[in-house]
């Protein structure tokens, strides 16, 4: 797809070695948004959340990216599928809870029912299909490697497609046998471009201000921040051009104690007070630095 001139514009400076001074568009425009949607929010890798949220069989999740959306889905201990959340009929949801438990997925639109591995069951009013074997729900490449859940958006296929390499740097092997000892959304009426300057630069804040050990960053939209033997995933989910959330799922050994809610009240106010300055200043939190980052992963886009 073209990039829009408000992007193309962040290339030209960056090469003329100037100042970059980007246009309110960059903030609130949805060609804008489609574009990062296309080009950065489908990169290798996502860490969508933990293991045990698919303790059981049946047991599945749903993980939205701007327009894209993914369930995870557990079909057996062994089988646990990353589908693309649309039906084949009219492009309609087949997932419309948050997370639950079922024995088959179910489109309201026109009732198409799927098994949890895809494929098609019953297209409702379609006799003429009696070979229904060959429709099914797109998969997304993922894997699940010390204890997180990763999805690869930009590789999807009929059947599975075989997952690539990920770095997981100083993730602990011992993640897999951790427990969840919170999970929280937390919602904000940001451009995800704000929202991952504020986390990626206040990991500690996933720890109620304790210093990190270390992060490691999986993908332009999610990292994992460790501490004392302790892991938090942060997961930004972009909605709109103005609306953006991000998920923390705190892990610890599974005899740890829940963290204090004091944590919470931690990330809130933190929240609020950068929100003042976004309103104050747009463009202020964007550093030379972050639109390099930025423009890197749209540059090839802009070869094509």
């Amino acid at each position: 797809m073209e990039l829009p001139d408000s992007i193309k514009a962040i290339g030209e400076q960056l090469a003329a070695g100037g100042e970059v001074t980007p246009a309110p568009e960059l903030l609130d425009a949805y060609p804008v948004f489609a574009a990062e949607v296309a080009h950065i929010f489908a990169r290798p890798w996502l860490a969508v959340d933990h293991m045990s949220r698919l303790a059981a069989d049946g047991d599945f999740f749903r993980a939205d990216i701007g327009s894209r959306s993914v369930v995870l889905v557990r079909e057996a201990e062994d089988r646990i599928h990353a589908l693309r959340n649309a039906c084949l009929h009219a492009g309609y949801r087949v997932c419309e809870e948050e997370s639950g438990r079922a024995d088959h997925l179910f489109c309201q639109y026109h009732g198409w029912s799927y098994a949890l591995d895809g494929r098609l069951t019953d297209p409702w009013l379609r006799p003429d299909l009696p070979d229904r074997s060959r429709f099914r729900l797109p998969h997304y490449a993922m894997q699940i490697s010390r204890g997180l859940i990763l999805v690869d958006m930009s590789a999807v296929a009929p059947e599975p497609p075989p997952p690539g390499p990920v770095e997981l740097g100083a993730i602990p092997e011992a993640l897999a046998d951790g427990a969840v000892s919170s999970r929280k959304r937390y919602s904000t009426t940001w451009n995800w471009k704000h929202l991952r300057q504020f986390v990626w630069a206040s990991p500690e804040l996933a720890f109620g201000g304790a210093e990190c050990d270390e992060v490691v960053e999986l993908g332009p939209l999610s990292f994992v921040a460790l501490r004392n033997g302790e892991a938090a995933l942060v997961r930004v989910a972009p909605r709109f051009p103005g609306h953006s959330d991000f998920e923390l799922v705190r892990i610890g050994p599974p005899d740890a104690p829940a963290p204090a809610a004091n944590g919470a009240d931690a990330i809130d106010e933190a929240l609020r007070q950068h929100a003042d300055r976004i309103a104050a200043a747009p463009f202020a939190g964007f550093d030379r630095a972050f639109y390099d980052w930025y423009w890197s992963l749209l540059a090839p886009a802009q070869a094509q």
